[in-house]
Parts: C-alpha cells; structure tokens; sequence
C-alpha cells in the first residue's frame, strides 16, 4: 500500500486571514479516514483543496501520485466527492440527471440503475428531482460521485437530513465500497459513525491539525483511556469534556 492522498505544509488565506496552517497529513490507499473539526475548523476548505475546487495559498496537494493543480485532469480521475452544498438540476428525473453526468465524465450508462439501486432511490428513476426530500437528495449526490468509479472518495456530511435507516444504508454501502478498495475520506458531525466507519481519524482546530490516529491512539493522545470518540473530539478541540 502506499499514500493515496498527501499534503505537505498546505495552506489557505483569504484576503490575509489564514484558515489553513500548514497542514501535513497522510492517507493510505485502501484507508477509511475521518475527518473531524467544530464548525469553522477549516473541514470544507481542505476537503475543496483536495478535491481541486480551490487552490492553496501554500504548500502541496498530491492525489494518487498526481499533485494538484498542475496535474488536476488526471488527480479528479481518480476521485468522486459528495460535498456538503450541492446542487441537482430539478428539473430532470434522476435517471436523467445521473445519465447527464454519466456522458460527462465518460462513464457506462449501465451504471445508473446499478447506483440507484444501490442508494435505495430505484423506485425513483422516472421521479423529477423537485420532488425529492433532502435525504433522497443525498442519496443521489453519492450515486452521482460513484458514477467514474473512483479510487478516492471525498463526503462531507453524507448522512446528514438521513432518518436512521437511510443512515444504516448509507454506511453498508460505504463500507463495501472501501472493502472493494476505495479509499474514503470521511468528514462528518456525526461522531458515532466516524467511530464506527473509520479505521483512522484526523482532528482539525482552527485550521490546525491538532491530533491523528487509530481511536486507542487519539485515546492516547488525550490521556482518555476507554474514552469515546465525542468525548476525545470535546477535550482536544476545547469542548466541555474534562
């Protein structure tokens, strides 16, 4: 295995408040990794710097051995990602919407009612996207980012407007798709399910990553033995745990 997802020093500042430090982090091939923070940490800023949104301000970004931005058409081949703002198209059906990125990205028309079946949503092919509620809307941003088979795969609060059993379908397919080889990069408020989902978890504060680690290691680090992971996330981050 090797690192799939590598920054060195990578950096973000916005007319010269700087709301990335220097972050240096390392993801294996394979790995399911989350990625936690307090609103404003920074999350969504590196996750769109990872993902070749947004350029840095310093430092590098390399994905799947290709650095960004100078080899971006060949790094966002290997990736798909859920952000957590997206838009859809609400006036076409889901079966056009995912057959309209499918001819975008150059991937197999069969691959649609695979995704929909997979996302619980294949009743809802011939549906107009108008229609759908906020969970079904999730659901069929992760079938869109699943459509290029991607090596990586970036979400950012993927469950979330998800009643618990859309939750419950979500994490079985994630979980097989990273038992199938995708590396995913998981961020999420949901700290049960990083816990449950990720074999290793970053912690960012401020734009800072303040802590990295297996759960028993992060346990470690805040001198927590048997700790949960919100109780780990409250002492590292200044939460109310103590």
């Amino acid at each position: 295995m090797h690192d799939i997802i590598v920054t060195t020093g990578l950096s973000k500042a916005y007319d010269q408040k700087q709301v990335i430090h220097s972050l240096n982090l390392r993801v294996e091939e394979g790995e399911f990794f989350g990625f936690l923070g307090p609103n404003g940490a920074g999350k969504t800023t590196t996750i769109r710097m990872l993902t070749g949104i947004l350029a840095p301000t310093g430092g590098t970004v390399t994905i799947d051995g290709h650095r960004l931005p100078d080899e971006r058409e060949e790094a966002v081949r290997s990736l798909g990602a859920v952000p957590e703002s997206r838009g859809f198209y609400e006036w076409m059906t889901a079966e056009e919407y995912l057959a309209f990125f499918a001819e975008l990205y150059g991937a197999e028309r069969m691959r649609i009612d695979e995704l929909l079946a997979a996302t619980g949503l294949a009743d809802r092919k011939h549906a107009l996207i108008s229609t759908f509620s906020f969970g079904m809307r999730q659901r069929l941003g992760i079938a869109r980012a699943l459509l290029n088979r991607p090596r990586i795969l970036f979400l950012d609060e993927p469950t979330i407007g998800l009643d618990p059993q859309g939750q419950e379908d979500i994490q079985r397919l994630l979980r097989k798709l990273n038992r199938d080889g995708v590396t995913i990069f998981l961020s999420s408020h949901l700290l049960n399910e990083v816990s449950s989902l990720c074999t290793r978890i970053g912690i960012i504060d401020k734009g800072r990553l303040i802590a990295e680690g297996t759960l028993a290691e992060l346990q470690t680090k805040s001198k927590m033995k048997g700790g949960s992971l919100t109780d780990i996330f409250l002492r590292l981050t200044g939460g109310t745990k103590s």
